[in-house]
């Protein structure tokens, strides 16, 4: 049993080595070697446990999938029993997303891999967990008649979609002189990543929204404080 533990340790070293080393440099430029020396391993204990490269990789992406898919469950799930909105739960899963992002390298990792290694056509258990569940809470605004007329849950969806992967790739961009691409006065690309969301929420939102809709109850620098979206 003692060795049995030992060897899942050393399997989860492994696994949080390897998403390191992905969301640094990207599956083409990681190696085994690499990764064996962020977990402090020789090359020939790390394929004891994991074959080859590939098999890390898929091994790190479900890791990411499984923390991802807990994020957005449970951003939805604090807004039950409060009158949350699927424009709520959009808006807080949002956020939670970006806090995941900035703070584990598992999930990090998962986004770069998922680009770096896209299919045609993902296995099943492969569909991303948190675009799928934009999706959802999309088709449920339009249930709720939360949408502008015209607005349909697809489009919704994909606009979602590009902003969470802006953002995340933004964190990745080395900070620029501040007279670099965007004056200086904006400060837009220099806020941090939660604080750059709200931004963006607060300029989409007018043109999602139906004006009869109820108002949004989570849009600030800390969702869970509940300040109107609305609110001018």
């Amino acid at each position: 049993m003692a060795i049995q533990q030992r060897a899942e340790r050393t399997r989860q070293e492994i696994l949080s080595s390897a998403a390191r080393v992905f969301d640094r440099v990207g599956y083409e430029r990681a190696s085994l070697a690499r990764i064996a020396g962020e977990a402090r391993l020789t090359t020939g204990a790390l394929v004891f446990h994991f074959a080859t490269k590939s098999d890390l990789a898929t091994a790190v992406r479900g890791r990411a999938r499984a923390v991802t898919r807990i994020t957005v469950e449970s951003a939805c799930l604090s807004m039950e029993g409060v009158g949350g909105t699927a424009i709520d739960k959009l808006v807080i899963t949002t956020h939670a997303l970006i806090r995941l992002f900035e703070t584990d390298p598992v999930a990090r990792a998962g986004e770069r891999l998922a680009r770096e290694l896209q299919s045609a056509e993902p296995g099943p258990g492969q569909e991303c967990p948190w675009r799928r569940e934009v999706s959802r809470l999309a088709r449920y605004a339009v249930a709720e008649k939360a949408l502008r007329p015209g607005v349909d849950a697809t489009a919704v969806a994909a606009l979602i979609g590009y902003v969470i992967t802006g953002v995340e790739l933004e964190m990745r961009r080395p900070s620029a002189p501040a007279d670099e691409f965007w004056p200086a006065e904006s400060g837009a690309l220099h806020d941090p990543a939660e604080e750059r969301l709200r931004r963006i929420w607060e300029l989409i939102l007018p043109g999602l929204v139906h004006p009869g809709a109820p108002a949004a109850q989570v849009l600030s620098k800390e969702p869970s404080q509940g300040r109107s979206a609305t609110a001018s």
